[in-house]
């Protein structure tokens, strides 16, 4: 029998909303933000959660309880399942980023595989450490099915491992949408990756 996985990326933030790099840093969950979660959260009515997993970060955290509703469940926050650190990069915009450190920022985005800043988290570092994350998890809940509330970047990083798709190839998949569904439903022979990204609980992305 696999553990039922389920991934989520935190509501839209403050700093999304401004296009501020997050990371490590945080701010609170807008309006949006809170409304995404409830409407995710109402999407999970009918799913028998066994566990809340959550980054450490607290607009997960926020994501995370808004989520819960009246389970009688505690969130198990992890550090393992924060954003990538963008160290020095943090609380600025794309623009300003891309000024002042021109030639690592287009290898961030161009060459992923090949980037190196001596503030940045390494790209393998969180996939290594997400990817851990979830194996401790899953060793945990056998059989059972479990939410994990954590971000775009380490969520990406996270699925290129699941779906064998090569680091130097990181960005040619869609951004993650804030508050979207991913289930795997894994074991420790196997994994299958039943849907990602799903977004159809979002009123506001209906027509």
């Amino acid at each position: 029998m696999s553990t039922h996985v389920y991934f989520t990326r935190h509501g839209e933030t403050v700093w999304n909303t401004k296009k501020l790099m997050q990371g490590w840093k945080d701010s609170p969950l807008t309006d949006k933000g809170i409304n995404q979660a409830r409407q995710l959260s109402h999407r999970c009515l009918d799913v028998p959660l066994d566990a809340i997993y959550s980054s450490t970060s607290d607009r997960a955290i926020q994501t995370a309880e808004i989520i819960k509703g009246e389970r009688p469940l505690k969130v198990v926050k992890m550090d393992d399942l924060k954003e990538l650190s963008f160290g020095s990069w943090e609380g600025k915009t794309f623009e300003e980023n891309k000024r002042e450190s021109p030639e690592e920022w287009l290898s961030f985005w161009e060459t992923p595989h090949l980037f190196s800043n001596k503030s940045v988290e390494p790209f393998v570092n969180v996939q290594e450490r997400m990817v851990k994350a979830v194996k401790y998890i899953v060793k945990q809940h056998p059989s059972e099915s479990v939410l994990i509330v954590t971000h775009s970047i380490a969520l990406k990083l996270l699925m290129t491992y699941f779906e064998k798709v090569p680091l130097e190839n990181l960005w040619s998949t869609p951004p993650i949408p804030s508050a979207s569904l991913t289930l795997i439903n894994i074991n420790s022979e196997f994994y299958e990756v039943v849907y990602t990204y799903d977004t159809s609980h979002l009123e506001e992305l209906k027509n």
